[in-house]
C-alpha cells in the first residue's frame, strides 16, 4: 500500500470494507507503531464486530487517548441513532452525558500526514549528506606548498627540454652518441632534419637513417 492508496481510506474511514480492513493488517505488520492503521482498524471493528483486537494497539500508539475514544465510539454511535437503532435498556436506565470534544478533521490527518512524509524525505537527504561529510572527512589530503609546486613545474620544465631536440645539436656526431646510447628514434629524428637542411646529402643521410633502424 503506498501513501495515496492510505489517505483514500482514511477519506473514507466511515465506510471501510472488509477487504480494507485486510489492507490495514498488511500496514500494522510493516509499521506496528503506525498510530492511524490501529485506529482506523479499530473503528472498523467497533462498527462491525463484537471484540476490538485492535483497540490496544491503538491506545498505546495514540497520543490522545481521550480524543481516540470519542472518534472511535461517539461517532459510531451517532450513526446508530442515524439508522434508527434503538439503544439497549442499560442505556436507557442510566444515560450519561459525554462530553463533546471537537473531531479532527479528515484534512487534518491527512495534512499531518504530508508533512511527516516531508519531513522524512529532508531528514534522508541530511543524513545522505552527513555521510558525505565523514567519508571527506576520513580520506587524507595533503596540500601541496608553494615550494612542492614550482619544484613540480622545474621538473617538467627539465623533462621537456630533455624530451625536445636542440636546434644547435643536430649534428651527424650528435646523432652517433644518440645510437651509441640505443635513442635510435632521435638519431633519425636528426638525420632526416639534416636530409631536409641538405638535400645534396639526402641519399646518404637516408642510407644512415636505414643503418639505424637495424
Amino acid at each position: 500500500m503506498n501513501a495515496t492508496q492510505f489517505l483514500e481510506l482514511i477519506q473514507k474511514a466511515d465506510q471501510l470494507e472488509k477487504a480494507d480492513y485486510l489492507l490495514l493488517k498488511k500496514v500494522q505488520k510493516n509499521f506496528p507503531f503506525f498510530f492511524l492503521s490501529h485506529a482506523l482498524s479499530t473503528r472498523f471493528e467497533v462498527k462491525n464486530q463484537d471484540n476490538i483486537p485492535s483497540l490496544t494497539l491503538a491506545a498505546v500508539t495514540s497520543a490522545d487517548r481521550v480524543w481516540l475514544k470519542h472518534w472511535l465510539y461517539d461517532s459510531v454511535g451517532a450513526q446508530v441513532q442515524e439508522t434508527g437503532a434503538k439503544p439497549n435498556d442499560s442505556e436507557e436506565a442510566n444515560p450519561s452525558p459525554k462530553p463533546k470534544k471537537r473531531v479532527v478533521p479528515k484534512e487534518d490527518l491527512i495534512e499531518s500526514i504530508r508533512l511527516k512524509e516531508k519531513k522524512e524525505i529532508l531528514d534522508a537527504k541530511k543524513r545522505e549528506q552527513i555521510d558525505l561529510i565523514k567519508a571527506f572527512s576520513k580520506k587524507e589530503i595533503k596540500l601541496a606548498t608553494i615550494k612542492e609546486i614550482e619544484a613540480n613545474q622545474n621538473n617538467e620544465n627539465l623533462a621537456d627540454a630533455s624530451t625536445s631536440l636542440n636546434e644547435g645539436l643536430m649534428s651527424e656526431t650528435f646523432a652517433k652518441i644518440l645510437l651509441q646510447q640505443s635513442k635510435k628514434a632521435q638519431a633519425i629524428e636528426i638525420y632526416e632534419k639534416l636530409a631536409l637542411k641538405f638535400p645534396e646529402k639526402r641519399a646518404y643521410f637516408a642510407d644512415l637513417i636505414e643503418k639505424s633502424k637495424e
